[in-house]
């Protein structure tokens, strides 16, 4: 959803940045609608960074200085950006929605929703964020003494006196205070430059020596880790990281790399990978591995992966103690699903928790990744196979989440489980899973467009109505009128109360047929109910179509003109959706009891 939103703001801003592409902007270069990648390649656009920084330099613009923003993606408003997506050419209701979906996927674990923020990590932030940080290049001013260019949020500034570099910092601090961002007053750092490619940061410039080919000098590539990190205190963390990755384990290194994530850290991935390559950890790693362990968990992400790290690696004598510290911090309320799931394969392969409480953490785990990750590692030795049996059926009807329902399914699949009865409950996703491996001859009854509606907008189903026999003839066209309103209500509430208006047309001309004494209703003629007992044989009924025929003709894709004011119609507010799923509630537990 969030790749899909981006694409549209995509192809709205490369008209309005094209022209600066390796000129001036050279980071997250959207490829174009023909081009099978997102962006364009990542080298090119840092390449020609470079290239266009010397070219300054050999220019006389002998001047520097760097302006960067401090958590650019965590900081950016959500009202900022509504109102950049809107600049581009995006249609409010697209802007809105967007932005509330943005809430919800950076919230914190605790559902606290923010009005800002992008999330880290899809590739789709890059350029979401482009569209508020262009605001500095087209406002900045085009002096002829300064050298402008922006890499993501990191801009930097070449010119030919320090009075010009100053004159354009205080711009951009306040372009900055224009979105609500802020800069890192600790790098804003005026200076001359005397050797260009010391200002320029890149893995391959200079080359490693140590990593010159067929193979890496493992001795040499030590020398240069211990070199980059003087008093355990990483320099240059994108380098360091690049070595690290092609370190063999080496008792001279495991201390310095130790003492480096006590001070460091947020380098606890590419640390604790190294020590991953290991078959069995050295005992003085080991031990310092179970202390950290022991601790309280600061930062729940490195401490999962010190559990992921000490699993399987540590030397047969600390194997119980490892285990009885597993056990002891398994509390799945108060944990975060990432650490929650990986003390939950150990604690449920190695057997350290009861049926009772195995089953509650599969079922009931409000983290959908913790069920996943906790049903795959089951097998029949651990809990029994009736046991696994019950618990992969139960995930494969029950589970609100897709990928746990095929996850259940794969479970079958590789115990040989068999797909107790009845099988027409199986959930679709896990059906077709199932189906693929031979263990369902078909799948699920077909998936209901008109239930399917009613789901998304009002989080349940359509109170038991059978919609195929209620609509009879006329069903697949209500189904598609009910679909194209499930589309509409989350996208364009104008559309989607017309929309609306029409498949309560086709609910009232079936409805009328199967209570023939309300007498008979012509599709597009509303007059009917009017004079019918529809207001007293079904008032939720009647309140619900009356209500959403009336607001219909306020919509600008209805009429020109209100009837009842002679007043311009225009655009249907959102807040009318609330209203509208109020008065259908009643409505379809009204229907149901026919």
């Amino acid at each position: 959803m969030y790749q899909a939103f981006v694409n549209v703001i995509a192809d709205k801003l490369l008209p309005r940045v094209r022209r600066r592409y390796l000129k001036e902007v050279f980071g997250h270069l959207y490829g174009g609608k023909r081009s099978a990648f997102f962006y364009r390649k990542w080298e090119r656009g840092y390449g020609a960074l470079n290239e266009t920084c010397r070219r300054a330099f050999s220019k006389g613009f002998i001047y520097g200085a760097t302006f960067d923003l401090t958590a650019c993606y965590d900081s950016l408003d959500h009202g900022v950006l509504r109102h950049f997506v809107k600049s581009i050419g995006c249609d409010t209701e697209f802007a809105g929605q967007l932005s509330d979906y943005l809430c919800h996927w950076t919230a914190t674990n605790h559902r606290i929703y923010h009005h800002h923020g992008i999330p880290q990590g899809p590739l789709s932030s890059g350029l979401l964020a482009e569209v508020v940080l262009q605001h500095f290049d087209n406002h900045r001013g085009s002096p002829r003494e300064v050298r402008y260019v922006r890499y993501v949020d990191d801009i930097r500034l070449f010119a030919k006196s320090p009075l010009a570099l100053r004159r354009m910092l205080v711009r951009l601090d306040m372009l900055s205070k224009d979105i609500g961002l802020f800069p890192q007053s600790s790098k804003v750092h005026i200076h001359r430059i005397t050797d260009i490619e010391q200002e320029l940061k890149s893995i391959s410039n200079p080359p490693e020596e140590a990593l010159v080919p067929p193979t890496p000098d493992q001795v040499k590539l030590r020398q240069r880790l211990v070199h980059l990190s003087p008093r355990f205190c990483v320099a240059n963390p994108t380098r360091f990281k690049f070595l690290l990755a092609r370190a063999k384990p080496s008792a001279r290194l495991n201390d310095r790399l130790w003492r480096i994530l006590q001070l460091q850290p947020d380098f606890y991935a590419s640390i604790l990978c190294y020590f991953q390559r290991y078959r069995v950890i050295p005992e003085v790693i080991a031990t310092q591995i179970l202390l950290a362990i022991s601790r309280e968990p600061l930062y729940h992400a490195v401490h999962a992966e010190l559990i992921r790290t000490a699993d399987g690696r540590l030397p047969v004598k600390y194997h119980s103690r490892f285990r009885r510290l597993v056990k002891k911090q398994w509390h799945p309320s108060a944990q975060s699903p990432e650490l929650t799931a990986a003390l939950g394969r150990i604690a449920v392969r190695d057997g350290l928790l009861t049926y009772a409480q195995t089953r509650h953490a599969i079922l009931k785990s409000p983290a959908w990744w913790v069920r996943c990750e906790l049903i795959d590692s089951l097998t029949p030795a651990l809990i029994g196979e009736p046991s696994l049996e019950s618990l992969a059926n139960v995930s494969i009807r029950e589970d609100s989440v897709d990928d746990v329902c095929m996850m259940g399914a794969m479970c079958i699949q590789q115990h040989d489980l068999a797909v107790r009865s009845p099988s027409r409950d199986v959930k679709r996703r896990a059906a077709s899973v199932l189906r693929e491996f031979g263990r369902m001859r078909r799948l699920t009854a077909e998936v209901c467009g008109i239930e399917q509606m009613f789901v998304h907008l009002l989080g349940a189903s359509g109170a038991g109505v059978r919609w195929k026999s209620f609509y009879g003839v006329n069903y697949r066209r209500a189904e598609r009128q009910a679909v194209s309103c499930r589309a509409l209500v989350d996208t364009n509430v104008t559309a989607w109360v017309p929309a609306l208006d029409v498949l309560n047309d086709l609910l009232l001309s079936s409805l009328f047929r199967h209570r023939p004494s309300m007498g008979v209703h012509n599709l597009g003629n509303f007059r009917s109910i009017y004079k019918s007992t529809l207001r007293t044989d079904f008032p939720h009924i009647w309140r619900m179509v009356k209500a959403i025929h009336e607001k219909r003709l306020e919509s600008e894709l209805a009429h020109a003109v209100v009837y009842s004011t002679g007043k311009p119609t225009g655009r249907i507010d959102f807040g009318f959706v609330s209203t509208a799923k109020a008065l259908m509630r009643p409505a379809i537990l009204e229907l149901s009891a026919l």
